[in-house]
């Protein structure tokens, strides 16, 4: 079963990898997968939306060690925004490295982690990278994930730091996250607010990330 989930994931990066050229950074929803406390392994679906566009998550734990792979995509048709965080103008909007607005794209990461185990609370440690096919922007990231749960909730802030090249420019961005999973059955329903701080002197301007929807325990 894993091994024809990682296919099929795969066989959907490459065929959706050739697209229209973007020119700056975008944000995606942050991967967190927040695995159940104490348990051996557990391996996670999920499909959410964004206001940058529609995300699917896939995360896996063996012991402690632990895997995650995500895709972001967008037709460019697809537009989210109870909170019209895209419509915010700030002044200089026009030289941003981060992306104000949904349009046509694809990316892929992919991560390694490893579970700390603490008493009551949980913490894990990741890093990757990831992939906006467009443009042919590469993205490297080191995530710091803490959480706790109760029979009903999960819950946890993440904080990831990415470095990247854009248009020949080089630059950091922050992006602090907090998550709630609603437990049903083998079901969570998943709200993440987050937020992508650009790091760069003379960009100093940060772009909210609210994701919206489902995972599933296999």
């Amino acid at each position: 079963m894993r091994k024809l989930i990682l296919f099929f994931i795969l066989v959907f990066c490459i065929t959706e990898s050739n697209g229209q050229s973007e020119v700056l950074y975008i944000p995606v929803t942050i991967n967190s997968p927040l695995f159940i406390k104490n348990k051996k392994s557990e391996l996670q679906i999920g499909a959410k939306i964004n206001n940058y566009g529609l995300y699917y998550n896939f995360a896996g734990q063996l012991k402690r060690k632990i895997l995650i792979f995500s895709i972001q995509h967008n037709s460019g048709n697809i537009k989210f925004d109870p909170f019209n965080f895209n419509k915010y103008f700030e002044p200089g909007q026009a030289t941003h490295l981060i992306q104000s607005y949904p349009s046509k794209m694809f990316y892929c990461e992919l991560g390694l982690g490893y579970d700390i185990n603490l008493k009551k609370q949980k913490l894990s440690i990741l890093f990757g990278i990831g992939q906006q096919f467009q443009k042919n922007n590469t993205r490297y990231f080191f995530q710091v994930d803490w959480g706790n749960e109760t029979r009903l909730l999960n819950a946890g802030v993440s904080l990831r730091g990415n470095y990247s090249l854009v248009n020949n420019t080089r630059f950091a961005t922050l992006e602090p996250a907090v998550q709630g999973k609603l437990k049903i059955w083998k079901l969570r329903i998943v709200t993440q607010l987050g937020y992508s701080i650009a790091l760069k002197k003379g960009h100093d301007y940060a772009k909210p990330i609210l994701s919206m929807g489902l995972d599933f325990i296999l």
